[in-house]
């Protein structure tokens, strides 16, 4: 199928790319360090390792993520390679799913590797129980790092002016990542009219609204495998069943794939 075609082709020029390299470095010296420093600020088990490095995922991946899809496409148009892609056996379609998955592989490959290898690190140091379960940690960080992957390509695909494409994938970090929680809060305060208790004591469809954040999903998924501090509200015994494990699995691939398809259907209609 010519989209592997073209997703072996970015996953070709990621490897000649001193940045991609950089960044990996950079992945490996943060993750691969806190493994040998975490006796010192936290608690010295494994799931404790396990839940700083998941806080670390949530904001660090998203930003890689942006940095590698944000102008996957929107570079190739910028300089014609676009145009030479489509005039082959490309269509539109293979040209997004391909720079999907080929990106996705750019990000994934060199983050896993790095946490694993972190991950050995801090069972060594710090004990094993709980390492059983780790390969549902990488899982669920795959999907995560796919979801931004996602959001990241289908703003290059939507023909936005370079500026304007620099300030959306700031302003997609900046709501998904660190915003949406004060967003989802306001929201909750202004449906029950200033009552700020509502935030105490969440109804059920805002547990759901909370979850739609790429990281709470994330959390929750982890929640599954390891005892770690955040996603409590979403097990407790009270908790609606729509707010279970797999609808962590099912909002990260939609944010995953729900951009793309909208950023597909702008690419579609645009000129090359």
């Amino acid at each position: 199928m010519s989209w592997r075609t073209i997703a072996r082709k970015n996953v070709a020029d990621a490897a000649r790319s001193r940045a991609a390299w950089v960044l990996t470095a950079l992945l490996a010296l943060l993750f691969v360090g806190y493994a040998f420093a975490h006796g010192f600020v936290g608690d010295p088990t494994f799931v404790a390792f396990l839940d700083r490095q998941a806080q670390a995922v949530v904001s660090l991946v998203p930003i890689i993520a942006l940095l590698l899809g944000y102008k996957s496409v929107a570079a190739d148009r910028d300089s014609g390679a676009l145009f030479l892609t489509l005039s082959l056996p490309h269509s539109r379609r293979d040209v997004i799913a391909g720079t999907f998955v080929g990106r996705t592989v750019v990000l994934l490959v060199p983050t896993l590797a790095v946490l694993t290898v972190a991950s050995v690190v801090a069972a060594v140091r710090y004990g094993t129980d709980g390492a059983l379960v780790f390969p549902w940690f990488l899982l669920a960080t795959a999907l995560y790092g796919a979801a931004f992957v996602g959001v990241a390509v289908a703003l290059s695909a939507a023909d936005f002016t370079d500026r304007r494409l620099t300030m959306a994938a700031v302003g997609a970090y900046l709501f998904l990542v660190s915003f949406y929680g004060s967003f989802h809060s306001l929201i909750m305060v202004l449906l029950h009219r200033g009552e700020v208790q509502v935030l105490q004591n969440l109804p059920d469809w805002a547990l759901l609204f909370r979850l739609l954040q790429p990281g709470e999903a994330y959390y929750r998924l982890l929640r599954l495998g390891f005892d770690i501090e955040a996603a409590s509200q979403y097990i407790a015994p009270d908790a609606p069943l729509y707010v279970g494990w797999w609808m962590g699995a099912v909002i990260l691939l939609v944010w995953a794939l729900g951009p793309l398809a909208l950023g597909y259907r702008r690419f579609r209609a645009g000129d090359v």
